[in-house]
This record gives C-alpha cells, sequence and structure tokens, in this order.
C-alpha cells in the first residue's frame, strides 16, 4: 500500500481516484501513485518496509524423482 500526501495538509477529497483525508491517501496501484506524484505534486510518504513487494518472475521447476 502506497500513503501519499498532498501540499494541503487540509485537503479531504478525491483525486484520481483516491480518497484524502487531512491531507493523506492510500492506493495499491503504483500508476495512480505516479500520477499523483507527477501531475498533483503529491508526496509518496510510504514507509519502505511498507511498501509493495516486486512479485518474483523466477519460478521453480518442476524435478521429478524416479
Amino acid at each position: 500500500m502506497f500513503k501519499i500526501a498532498t501540499p494541503n495538509k487540509t485537503y479531504s477529497g478525491v483525486t484520481a481516484g483516491v480518497l484524502f483525508t487531512n491531507g493523506t491517501g492510500e492506493t495499491t496501484d503504483k500508476k495512480i501513485l505516479n500520477q499523483l506524484l507527477k501531475e498533483y505534486g503529491y508526496e509518496d510518504v510510504t514507509k519502505p518496509e511498507d511498501k509493495p513487494k516486486k512479485a518474483s518472475s523466477k519460478r521453480k521447476s518442476a524435478s521429478s524423482k524416479k
């Protein structure tokens, strides 16, 4: 989950489909996060340990034991 802060700490409303209360909102969508950062000047205040983990692209190979 990404936590986003607006420049206006009292802003409450919806921007790009994200609900903000008292200047903060949350989304799981990386594209929406990037839009808010680039187009609106919002700030990503997500703690590193709270950022979504990247899905591993490695697949475990099936080994057959006979």
